[in-house]
């Protein structure tokens, strides 16, 4: 079951490299946000809103599929990894594969958190939801120190 899903997933982040959604810029010249800052701009609006929905069982289908698309958002986000602070060479490839690391992680816990609530678990739920808080928290951290906001 272990190795089925992560081919199952090594899957999905295969087919979503290649097809990538390209989020076009205005040709007026005005700053627009990079596609990472649209993609994760999407994903606080949809931890938001599964947030207020957890709790319910009736709202379990809603906060599904706020979790499904933040599934879909960290896949879509791993082309977009933020400049690296560092030279070029290992450690900026190190900083990158990080990136996409985390962006794994924080699609397999939104897959066992839509487990828990098909399952009726909110305790899990919760749980699951929380560690998707510190991984955010951890990650901006990193990788948008100057990030304020949470």
């Amino acid at each position: 079951m272990n190795k089925l899903f992560s081919i199952l997933l090594l899957s999905a982040v295969i087919v979503s490299s290649f097809a990538a959604t390209k989020i076009s810029q205005d040709p007026g010249g005005e700053h627009h946000d990079s596609p990472l800052e649209e993609i994760m701009e999407e994903m606080k609006d949809n931890m938001r809103a599964a947030r207020k929905l957890i709790d319910d069982a009736e709202q379990h289908p809603q906060c599904i599929l706020h979790i499904q698309s933040m599934q879909q958002l960290a896949i879509d986000a791993l082309p977009y990894c933020p400049e690296s602070p560092g030279e070029d060479g290992l450690e900026k490839s190190k900083y990158e594969i990080n990136f996409k690391r985390r962006l794994l992680v924080v699609a397999d816990t939104l897959l066992r958190l839509e487990l828990a609530l098909h399952e009726g678990d909110t305790e899990t739920a919760q749980d699951l939801y929380q560690r998707l808080r510190q991984t955010k928290k951890e990650s901006h951290d990193v990788y948008n120190p100057e990030d304020e906001d949470e």
